[in-house]
């Protein structure tokens, strides 16, 4: 496996597209975190909820942005403790962790936990994510 650090801190980066994007509600920065082709999709455990997969870029910012607008709360993504899998020059797979925080009305809150696995590649040089997959403790 490659280590290279300087790799890992834009892998890092695309996830952070992807937290920052959905917090503020800046889609075309959500969007630049995927590859054209991504897929994306989540379960929470120990119920029935699901969504997904969702398929290509396009579809994933829709689908997102649609949650996103129906929210009257600030969500903040807290990502961290970042376990890389895999790793060579243009391809990787992480998991890290996932604190969702909820502030409305002066009130914050977690909202939920969780982990994401993703699987990216580098297109040129920006990494991107081909797959983010979250696994939610409880629903949000």
């Amino acid at each position: 496996m490659s280590h290279n650090a300087a790799d890992r801190q834009l892998i890092q980066d695309a996830i952070a597209r992807y937290a920052w994007g959905f917090d503020t509600a800046d889609f075309a920065l959500l969007g630049e975190a995927f590859t054209e082709d991504a897929t994306s999709g989540g379960v929470v455990t120990g119920t029935s909820i699901a969504w997904g997969p969702m398929r290509g870029r396009d579809e994933i910012v829709a689908v997102l942005a649609s949650i996103r607008r129906a929210q009257t709360d600030q969500r903040r993504h807290n990502i961290g403790s970042f376990l890389f899998e895999k790793q060579s020059a243009t391809t990787a797979s992480v998991r890290c962790y996932l604190d969702l925080t909820s502030t409305e009305n002066g009130t914050s809150r977690l909202v939920t936990g969780g982990t994401y696995a993703a699987d990216l590649v580098k297109q040129g040089e920006t990494w991107r994510m081909s797959r983010l997959d979250a696994v939610l403790d409880g629903p949000f």
